[in-house]
C-alpha cells in the first residue's frame, strides 16, 4: 500500500475533524470519548496555523488511497524553559495499522526534532497499548515513568506511562 506523509494545511481542517472523530470511535486509547469531541473545522484550521507558525512544532498526516488516515502532533513548548521539547500526540485509523505508518510518521517527526533542534520528545501512552508502547521504544524512547490510575477509561481506571526520546544522550 502506497501512502504519503505530509505537513497539515489549513485545507485539511474538515478532514482532520472526521479523522479525529473516527479515532475517537474505534479505540479506547485517545484521551477523548466520542461524544466529548466537539472540534470544529474552524478550530481544526487555528490549530494548523498556530502549530505551523511555532518551529517547536508540528503537525504531520498520512495520506491513502485519497484519504487522510494518519495524524502525529508535536506541540512544543511555549515557555523559554519548554521550548527545548514537544508532546507528541499519534493516531492511525484501525484498517490502517500494521501498515508501517506509525512507523514512517515516527521517523519523520524524529528527522524534524533534530533539524528543530529540539532536545527531548515526550508523550504518554496507556500502559496496556503494547503496540505503541512497542513502536515508541524501537524509536529510542524510554519509559520516564507510570502514572497509576491517571485515566478513567469506560468506568475501568488505566495507567498511563511517561516516555521521552531525549536527543544526545
Amino acid at each position: 500500500m502506497t501512502f504519503l506523509i505530509r505537513r497539515a494545511l489549513e485545507t485539511d481542517a474538515p478532514a482532520l475533524v472526521a479523522l479525529r472523530r473516527r479515532f475517537f470511535e474505534e479505540t479506547a486509547f485517545m484521551i477523548w470519548e466520542p461524544a466529548e469531541f466537539r472540534d470544529t473545522e474552524d478550530d481544526e484550521r487555528t490549530r494548523i496555523i498556530r502549530l505551523s507558525q511555532q518551529s517547536n512544532s508540528l503537525l504531520l498526516v498520512a495520506e491513502a488511497e485519497a484519504q487522510l488516515v494518519g495524524l502525529l502532533s508535536a506541540t512544543g513548548g511555549e515557555r523559554n524553559q519548554l521550548r527545548h521539547s514537544a508532546l507528541l500526540s499519534l493516531g492511525v485509523a484501525k484498517s490502517y495499522w500494521s501498515q508501517g505508518i506509525a512507523t514512517h510518521m515516527m521517523q519523520e517527526a524524529i528527522a524534524w526534532s533534530l533539524a528543530a533542534s529540539l532536545k527531548r520528545l515526550e508523550l504518554t501512552v496507556h500502559t496496556s497499548n503494547l503496540r505503541a508502547v512497542s513502536l515508541y521504544m524501537r524509536h529510542g524512547f524510554q519509559v520516564e515513568g507510570m502514572s497509576r490510575s491517571s485515566l478513567r477509561v469506560y468506568g475501568n481506571y488505566v495507567d498511563e506511562y511517561f516516555m521521552s526520546l531525549v536527543h544526545g544522550n
